[in-house]
């Protein structure tokens, strides 16, 4: 039988990592939104994208240019990745993603349910958020850092136009 202090500590486990799947997906749409601003409400948007107007020419304006939007595209990317809903196989019925059949679930609530399915429900739980926050995080860190790339770039064209 599990303690109280045992149950407790995984249910405290499971919030936490619940908060941090919640914290990527923000974290990503912030990025998103600061994205999106840059790109579209730069009063400079004509002079930092160089090489759509002109050929070739291998200037250094022109790469950091270049080098600007392979970086935002690929923060952008990078974030549209990290909201893309992930799951892990092994669902527990925690995770609303896994009630593939709610019959049988409610089965065993109405047949009482031993302290070993709660134990084990919580621990699935904790080892699947656990996945799905290190692939978010992972994402949400190379999104960063090609938002930040691409905002040196914008200030280094600026800075040389200018």
């Amino acid at each position: 039988m599990a303690s109280y202090t045992e149950v407790e500590y995984m249910r405290i486990l499971n919030q936490t990592f619940y908060d941090q799947v919640k914290t990527a997906d923000q974290k990503a749409g912030y990025l998103c939104t600061f994205l999106t601003i840059l790109f579209a409400y730069s009063k400079d948007r004509g002079q930092i994208l160089i090489f759509l107007t002109t050929p070739p020419e291998w200037s250094i304006p022109w790469m950091l240019s270049l080098v600007f939007v392979l970086a935002a595209c690929f923060a952008i990317v990078c974030t549209a990745l990290v909201i893309v809903p992930r799951t892990k196989p092994g669902g527990s019925t925690l995770y609303w993603g896994s009630w593939s059949e709610p019959a049988s679930l409610m089965q065993k609530l109405s047949s009482g349910i031993p302290d070993e399915f709660i134990i084990s429900e919580y621990l699935t739980n904790i080892s699947n958020l656990a996945y799905i926050c290190q692939v978010k995080y992972k994402y949400v860190g190379l999104a960063f850092r090609g938002a930040a790339i691409a905002v040196l770039c914008y200030l280094s064209i600026v800075l040389l136009i200018h």
